[in-house]
């Protein structure tokens, strides 16, 4: 048993010949002798959907120095049944490019002005047994999560921005640089394939027929009712327009395509304890697309309610001062105004609706309701069902689903028209 109170089974896999390996390949040295190394969970239950985390603890020699440390996450990803989808469509594979080609890229170029990493260290990557990235513990060096059930205050919003603008405008220079490379990454989590997959429609689609059904018995909400309903009967349609669309003076970026709370690490300031860095993982849905993709998926997943409220406020305070100083750097032209970035997020709008209604009842679900969640409930209508309205009834829910749907009410009518 566990700490956590659960029993960890260490794969066969994990063994001191595996470790050296990684040690050797990731630090670039020979002979390396594992003395001992102890293994954690990497998360709690219910908090990671399609991976094993290992939090592991090394200790090693090599010739010329005793006593060494290292930490780890091994992320493990076996294809069962459940995570069939992830591999057919791709996403695994993905990731694994993205740390062997994007993000080493991208954090040269923020070398330049970024000593902090946008991504934890990739000390080896291998596909046999099964899919598995051994990656830098960032919480040896003082980084943890914060709480996904609250989301995101503005003191954690404002480092998350100011790294995700560093992000998208190094992504600039390195599509300039590589135009080619974009073939690689021209789609995230909505495609023609998935939209119409079972654990697709048991979430977004059928978390549209919910809320619609939830807001006839909210006093003055009804009338969104049969809007939603028009969202859900036309969903594959409206998401594949959103996120295909293709505008001439769109601001291409390399998008993370999942930014929410669970795949953000802090480092707080000791004296103040408030966040002073952030490092992003998990990038199986990262690829070029308009800006506003990342933004408002962001928003619409992570954002407290009262800060959700701020959003352009939050873009031009302290996205755009951080996107304009990179892209600066490396001389790019032209460089976008602000009225261009808020454009780029307000014409992807829909998007925040579908995500908010698609993934923030899951994200900001209690966390003793959500111990036991995996891939597998999706497959049991009655069950995905009772859960996700869990979810919807939190106050953080129904908060930031009534300012969306206020604010947002003309886009949605504007989209339903056309059906």
């Amino acid at each position: 048993m566990t700490e956590a109170g659960y029993k960890l089974d260490i794969p066969d896999f994990l063994n001191k010949k595996f470790l050296e390996k990684c040690i050797e390949n990731g630090l670039e040295m020979n002979c390396v002798e594992v003395v001992h190394f102890h293994v954690t969970p990497g998360s709690d239950p219910g908090e990671n959907y399609t991976s094993t985390l290992y939090r592991t603890k090394v200790m090693y020699n090599q010739p010329l120095s005793r006593g060494n440390t290292i930490h780890f996450i091994i992320k493990s990803i076996p294809i069962d049944e459940a995570l069939a989808s992830m591999e057919k469509y791709g996403f695994v594979d993905k990731e694994i490019c993205v740390y062997q080609k994007l993000l080493p890229k991208l954090q040269t170029l923020l070398e330049t002005n970024e000593t902090n990493p946008v991504a934890p260290k990739c000390y080896e990557i291998l596909r046999i047994p099964h899919r598995i990235l051994v990656l830098q513990d960032m919480k040896a060096f003082g980084y943890s999560g914060a709480d996904r059930v609250i989301g995101l205050d503005e003191g954690h919003l404002e480092v998350v921005l100011k790294k995700i603008a560093k992000f998208h405008a190094a992504s600039m220079i390195v599509l300039s640089k590589n135009p080619a490379i974009e073939g690689n990454f021209c789609s995230g989590f909505f495609t023609e394939e998935t939209v119409t997959d079972p654990l697709y429609e048991a979430s977004f689609k059928a978390h549209l027929k919910l809320g619609a059904t939830m807001l006839l018995g909210i006093p003055g909400y009804e009338r969104f009712s049969p809007k939603l309903m028009k969202l859900h009967d036309n969903f594959a349609d409206i998401i594949l327009n959103v996120v295909k669309a293709n505008y001439e003076d769109d601001i291409k970026v390399l998008n993370h395509g999942d930014l929410w709370v669970n795949n953000f690490l802090f480092k707080y300031d000791d004296k103040t304890k408030k966040p002073r860095d952030v490092v992003f993982v998990d990038y199986q849905g990262s690829h070029f697309n308009s800006l506003g993709i990342d933004i408002n998926y962001l928003f619409s997943t992570s954002a407290q309610p009262n800060v959700l409220q701020q959003r352009m406020e939050l873009i031009e305070k302290y996205y755009y001062p951080s996107f304009t100083e990179t892209i600066k750097l490396f001389n790019f032209q032209p460089i976008p105004s602000l009225q261009d970035i808020t454009t780029q997020i307000e014409r992807r709008d829909m998007f925040f609706v579908i995500c908010l209604f698609g993934l923030l009842p899951l994200h900001s679900m209690n966390k003793e309701e959500s111990k036991t969640n995996d891939l597998t409930h999706f497959a049991d209508k009655d069950l995905a069902e009772r859960k996700s309205l869990v979810g919807m009834s939190s106050r953080r829910f129904m908060e930031s689903m009534k300012y969306t749907l206020n604010v947002m009410e003309k886009t949605i009518d504007d989209i339903i028209s056309k059906y």
